[in-house]
């Protein structure tokens, strides 16, 4: 164990059990899981949480099965556990949860909204559903693009509704999510998050040393999403070391059965560094992906004359996989399209990969695109700024998850 794990562990076991997120008030057994620093919010969790999008409906026969996945991931010391407003029922099967087991984890929630307006409504849902006073962190939920950025934090942006609810104790900490490599150091220079979380992985590593070296500069937290690069790294237990090997706070493996609970949990409890064999392993795995495998470094976006986000063009194709719903829904969102490539050939040129980019993202759009008349309306609720608010009242009302 490392010596700063060490220390983290033994300042939780010095606290009241009363008192202290991690441990089971009854029992009063330290967490099976290593804990580690959060950065400057002193918060203590354990280095292998819990991504709550595997908890949803859609992923289990009945409301008791996701519940159960979350008892036994707190059971195994996992104390860290991360949802979003946007993933479906995700925020109910955990206030089932907390409303009795609050003092064994920490939770943090997302939000996609841009306005203080529409993000205090969002704080308030999350309250409710997650049955909790109190939410340890909530984020500004996939920034990628500096407009973005912008309109959070300007007047009426939605960082004034999260500042308003962290004074009143109804928030504790503020976080940002994104998987822009390239805007992401820039929003941690101005130093205003207190967690940041973002892929990183054996295949997504290049541009993030950058993002850990700037969280260690401003003790900020780092939660790391996309462990196995969107299911395409199959050794599991290699993938999730080589990340607890490198110098961050948490990871969140997303889970849909207790027997990938039980397999992700194994890891933390008994975590040692990678050996040269398992390193060689997984490095050789992320070399050997498929051909036709975007690896996300970015270099085609920066010499693209339109501006396409082509490597989350791609990760959007992925989500295909596991929810094709969630998938086109992430991929309306962009701001750029694959249609709106002018088939320059700009972006194959400087590719280290000698992918087809542009046969790539003629076939994402295919699978991607919804058809005319839907995506019509879509973008004209978007232009007036109320798709997102549309979206959440359908599937609050009780409309199925879109099958598109």
């Amino acid at each position: 164990m490392k010596e700063e794990e060490k220390k983290a562990t033994e300042k939780a076991d010095n606290q009241d059990n009363s008192s202290v997120h991690g441990k089971n008030p009854s029992s009063g057994k330290k967490p099976l899981i290593p804990l580690r620093r959060l950065g400057r919010t002193e918060l203590m969790v354990s280095c292998i949480g819990l991504g709550a999008m595997g908890v949803i409906g859609k992923n289990h026969p009945n409301r008791e099965s996701g519940i159960k996945l979350v008892d036994t991931a707190l059971d195994r010391g996992v104390n860290f556990i991360d949802t979003s407003r946007v993933y479906y029922d995700s925020e109910e099967v955990l206030g089932c949860v907390l409303k009795r087991r609050r003092q064994d984890a920490y939770i943090a929630t997302k939000t996609y909204l841009r306005s203080a307006k529409n993000c205090e409504k969002e704080i308030e849902t999350s309250l409710r559903n997650l049955q909790v006073k109190t939410i340890d962190i909530y984020q500004n939920h996939h920034v990628q693009y500096k407009e973005e950025l912008e309109e959070i934090l300007a007047p009426g942006g939605a960082m004034e509704a999260l500042k308003y609810y962290q004074k009143q104790g109804a928030i504790n900490f503020i976080g940002i999510s994104s998987h822009n490599p390239v805007l992401l150091p820039e929003i941690m220079e101005m130093n205003i998050y207190d967690t940041v979380q973002f892929p990183f992985n054996a295949v997504e590593q290049e541009h993030y040393n950058k993002i850990k070296d700037l969280a260690k500069k401003y003790d900020v937290g780092t939660i790391i999403m996309k462990p196995l690069a969107g299911g395409h790294l199959t050794s599991v237990e290699s993938a999730l070391k080589f990340i607890l090997s490198h110098d961050i706070s948490t990871v969140i493996p997303g889970c849909s059965t207790i027997e990938q609970v039980m397999r992700d949990t194994e890891v933390g409890i008994n975590f040692t560094e990678l050996t040269p064999e398992e390193k060689e392993q997984i490095i050789k795995e992320a070399k050997n992906l498929p051909d036709q495998f975007c690896r996300r470094c970015r270099y085609c976006e920066k010499k693209c004359p339109k501006g396409i986000a082509i490597a989350d063009i791609f990760r959007c194709e992925d989500y295909l996989i596991l929810n094709a719903g969630y998938a086109k829904d992430e991929y309306r969102r962009l701001s750029k399209h694959a249609n709106d490539c002018i088939n320059c050939g700009q972006c194959e040129k400087i590719c280290p990969y000698q992918l087809p980019v542009r046969e790539k993202l003629q076939k994402a759009h295919k699978r991607l695109n919804a058809g005319k008349i839907e995506a019509a309306v879509i973008k004209f609720l978007r232009k007036v700024g109320l798709y997102d608010i549309v979206l959440k009242t359908y599937l609050e009302l009780g409309g199925p998850i879109p099958k598109r």
